[in-house]
């Protein structure tokens, strides 16, 4: 095998998130606080993500300051005008249920829009009502139930 061309870079964790940004642009920007990976120190660790748009509509009633949340993501960086490499976290899933992100989604995303309108993996399920044909017609279907 050909280790030498081989890359992983996914990262999976988990925190509490402590801002929210809309960039205006193709991502969100959220940041997440989690505990530093040690055994003898109880210090907070600082996380920047970039989750897409498209990613965000689906998902975006996780998105609340202080909800717990579990992120797959891939680590990607950039070096700034002051030639300083800035790293964040591109997400791919994001729960608030860990076996979600751990064991992959066994069914779809379903939310309700505030206006009481059911999304279903970020597609609202608007109620269309009926033709007065088609009502004529679920009628003359149903005569022979009643």
């Amino acid at each position: 095998m050909d280790y030498e061309n081989i890359n992983y870079n996914e990262v999976i964790i988990s925190g509490v998130i402590n801002n929210i940004t809309d960039t205006n642009n193709k991502y969100i920007k959220f940041g997440l606080t989690t505990k530093k990976y040690t055994n003898t120190e109880n210090n907070k660790v600082y996380v920047s993500l970039n989750i897409s748009r498209n990613l965000y509509v689906i998902y975006k009633d996780f998105f609340v300051k202080g909800n717990k949340v579990f992120v797959k993501g891939y680590l990607n960086s950039y070096k700034d005008f002051k030639n300083n490499i800035q790293s964040f976290i591109s997400v791919i899933d994001i729960s608030n249920n860990p076996e979600d992100i751990m064991n992959g989604r066994k069914a779809p995303h379903i939310r309700y829009d505030p206006d009481g309108v059911m999304v279903w993996d970020g597609k609202r399920c608007e109620a269309i009502p009926p033709t007065d044909e088609e009502l004529q017609e679920i009628e003359d279907l149903l005569k022979e139930y009643k």
